[in-house]
């Protein structure tokens, strides 16, 4: 457990505010009682100034009254200037995270008397609520598990007003998703969330000719995935795959082989839409084409290809399964020869802890 000193210290910055309407409570109300109805139309947001840190804490229970603080809430987080993650915690036990254009979906239920827990589809994280009786409006949460603290506190601030920058720890808060979400979430083909990945392949070379299958080829590449957004389940992709052969042997003039490299081999490309469906299936189709771009002649075709692809996706809890299938025709280009190359990949991923 993580002594107060230490928290204190390391006090994230949140800020929060609820769209219900407010339903002011007067007469001998008790302080709680207050402080809660006042979630309708105030901003909880952590205070610019050094929170005072006193001993006072009082912890927050009962079923009715945490469900009914959670409820309808909308917390806001500003990731980086100009970054802002939302949050939005519905009375049906769902709940939505929008942050950097893509959709993370939760499930939120009290558990027990004294802890809210929200789930992904690959964790869960349970939170306590304690407010400050001496600091009227200040309130903190804990991690059960971990027990990092996160301060926050009611204010009569526009909830438009973005006052300060916050930086959410990698189990995610309220209002932002966790290392572990977004790791899944880059495993998803038909992820909002654009990617960069280099891929390096060694590959060794049989045949019929004296002395081939001693030889082989090194190449790294560089592919870029570049989304975008069509609605809430679907997504156009552009994603171009650039080679650098770093050496690959190839037949000689005079017999025997030459190795080449370092050079730029032929950039393979696809265009195509993906759709996501609420069982975890993904279905994506599309175009796929490779250009002739080698700059040396015996590395590449010369010829200009383009074919169909398809891939089928299935996303589970523990992460990404499916098969991906393209063909090629040459279209263009050098006419001594046709080309017509059919491709097939499977592929999974498996979502770690932590991200």
């Amino acid at each position: 457990m993580v002594n107060h000193q230490t928290v204190y210290e390391n006090y994230t910055t949140h800020r929060f505010f609820d769209t219900r309407s407010m339903k002011r409570e007067t007469g001998s109300a008790s302080r709680l009682a207050a402080l809660a109805s006042c979630f309708a139309l105030v901003l909880l947001a952590v205070s610019t100034a050094k929170p005072a840190y006193a001993d006072n804490w009082r912890g927050i229970s009962g079923a009715v009254t945490l469900r009914e603080l959670v409820t309808d809430m909308t917390v806001e987080i500003e990731l980086k200037p100009g970054v802002t993650a939302t949050g939005e915690y519905y009375a049906n036990g769902t709940a939505r995270i929008e942050a950097w254009g893509e959709t993370f979906l939760r499930n939120w239920h009290v558990s027990g008397d004294d802890q809210v827990c929200y789930s992904s589809l690959t964790e869960t994280n349970c939170y306590t609520f304690e407010q400050n009786l001496d600091v009227p409006g200040e309130y903190r949460i804990r991690h059960t598990e971990t027990g990092d603290l996160t301060a926050i506190r009611i204010s009569e601030a526009d909830p438009k007003i973005v006052t300060r920058d916050t930086v959410p720890d990698s189990d995610g808060g309220l209002g932002s998703p966790s290392a572990e979400e977004i790791a899944a979430e880059l495993s998803n083909p038909n992820s909002s969330l654009g990617t960069m990945s280099l891929q390096f392949d060694y590959i060794a070379f049989e045949g019929d000719l004296p002395g081939a299958s001693g030889q082989d080829a090194l190449r790294a590449t560089f592919q870029p995935s570049l989304p975008y957004p069509l609605s809430d389940s679907m997504n156009l992709f552009i994603r171009p795959a650039i080679p650098l052969i770093i050496s690959q042997d190839v037949p000689g003039a005079s017999g025997g082989f030459d190795s080449k490299g370092v050079d730029l081999g032929d950039i393979s490309f696809d265009a195509s839409l993906a759709r996501s469906f609420p069982n975890g299936l993904v279905l994506l189709g599309g175009l796929a084409g490779t250009l002739p771009t080698a700059t040396n002649d015996v590395l590449g075709l010369d010829q200009w290809l383009l074919g169909p692809e398809f891939a089928v996706a299935k996303v589970l809890k523990w992460g990404v399964i499916g098969v991906l299938v393209s063909h090629q025709w040459d279209i263009a280009g050098e006419d001594d020869f046709s080309t017509s190359v059919t491709a097939g990949q499977y592929f999974y991923s498996i979502n770690l802890r932590d991200g």
